[in-house]
């Protein structure tokens, strides 16, 4: 419908953001059988800064969109497990796969360029609507009530409104949605800011990823990721508190960390392929509301990064998955409103809610250099300790043992 120098479409599902979670999210909308459109502001293929690393909870998402294979057969690295490095240089290999997983956890490493495409391909073979290079610039609301966002297509002055019965919000860190609804808060002791340059020609990776915690950078942490062709995502990472606290250049912090004994044979021979990138991460450390009346936000809109590790593909998919259910059954029932979309956030909370709050809390034994030197130092040396970091890391150990203060006193004095 055509008004003046404004359109409006219907539709039932409006999903603004093609990253994960937006691509998850509108496929499980579409596929349902719901009219659903996809807003991006950006072309595809897209660079996304990130550390590309995408867990094993990764892996059901994928096998269900017939997408696992795809990723197998493409270019990525491989991640059975993670090798972590103490501030004097003990080093600890931790295996995905402990003794009594019913299953193998394994994840990737796949470049956001591939992955991100791969994911709007998947969207393309269902019917939902696709619109590249639209921006939108708002949400509409009626009596409190999101019904809709309005945008236009880059270059077009011609103003459109998508009216949705639920908008899901997956546009990121910065969020548009999440702005506009209240929703956006940017708390500096939830906030990283990371740096990711791709190398060549590292020495020493293998099928781990390496999370290193160096002594110039504590509180910060140290990665390097393995991608294909021996190529590798090299990356650095601290809380905004620290940045500002401390007044520290990234760039320098990851230099010196690139130079430290423990590395730099690594690279003596490794040849950056780009300029440090900078992006920020909002952590799922601090719950936030993520939904309202007709909407949901999911992905990094809903900070749901993990607080240790930084990985927020898998959140991204698994929300954005839960939010096209939630959308589906809101539809259904006829009811819009925040009351009855709050079994969203319920079932993501319930779901990854246990494994956020274990990262959080290994993210705050991080920012201790005596205390990551002992219990690192502790692991290198005890095979029942790296047995059961392995247990938490693959969630093999029950989600309550992990609450319970005792489990973690019996595995580092017992």
């Amino acid at each position: 419908m055509e008004q003046g120098k404004q359109v409006v479409h219907e539709v039932d599902v409006v999903v603004v953001g093609a990253g994960p979670a937006g691509c998850t999210a509108a496929v499980y909308a579409a596929e349902a059988g719901l009219s659903t459109v996809l807003l991006e502001a950006r072309s595809v293929p897209k660079d996304k800064i990130c550390g590309d690393a995408m867990a094993g909870k990764c892996v059901p998402i994928l096998r269900e969109l017939g997408l696992l294979e795809e990723v197998v057969k493409g270019p990525h690295g491989y991640s059975t497990g993670v090798v972590f490095s103490s501030p004097k240089g003990d080093l600890v290999n931790i295996t995905f796969n402990p003794p009594g997983a019913k299953q193998r956890t394994d994840g990737y490493v796949v470049r956001r360029k591939v992955f991100d495409e791969m994911l709007y391909r998947r969207v393309e073979k269902t019917t939902c609507e696709r619109r590249l290079q639209f921006k939108v610039e708002g949400v509409v609301t009626e009596n409190g009530q999101v019904v809709g966002v309005r945008g236009r297509q880059y270059g077009s002055e011609l103003e459109e409104i998508y009216r949705a019965k639920v908008v899901i919000g997956c546009d990121g860190y910065r969020s548009i949605i999440a702005r506009e609804t209240g929703r956006y808060f940017r708390d500096p002791d939830h906030w990283v800011t990371a740096l990711r340059q791709y190398w060549e020609g590292v020495q020493g990776l293998t099928e781990a990823i390496e999370v290193h915690f160096v002594d110039e950078i504590i509180p910060g942490y140290f990665w390097i990721f393995p991608l294909e062709d021996g190529k590798a995502n090299v990356g650095i990472g601290m809380l905004e508190k620290d940045i500002k606290r401390r007044n520290v250049d990234l760039r320098e912090l990851m230099a010196k960390a690139i130079a430290n004994p423990l590395f730099r044979d690594r690279f003596k021979n490794a040849k950056p392929m780009e300029r440090p990138v900078a992006w920020e991460l909002p952590l799922g450390s601090k719950r936030r509301k993520m939904y309202g009346n007709g909407f949901m936000l999911a992905g990094d809109a809903a900070s749901l990064i993990d607080p240790f590790t930084g990985e927020g593909v898998g959140s991204a998919m698994h929300s954005g998955k839960m939010a096209a259910q939630a959308a589906i059954e809101a539809i259904q029932a006829g009811d819009l409103s925040e009351a009855f979309l709050k079994r969203y956030d319920d079932r993501f909370w319930s779901y990854l809610g246990p494994e956020i709050s274990l990262s959080h809390k290994l993210q705050q034994i991080g920012r201790r250099k005596w205390f990551l030197n002992w219990v690192l130092g502790k692991a290198s040396r005890s095979p029942y300790v790296r047995e059961q970091i392995s247990g938490m890391l693959a969630n093999v150990i029950p989600k309550k043992t992990l609450a319970s203060p005792l489990f973690y006193l019996k595995v580092l004095f017992g």
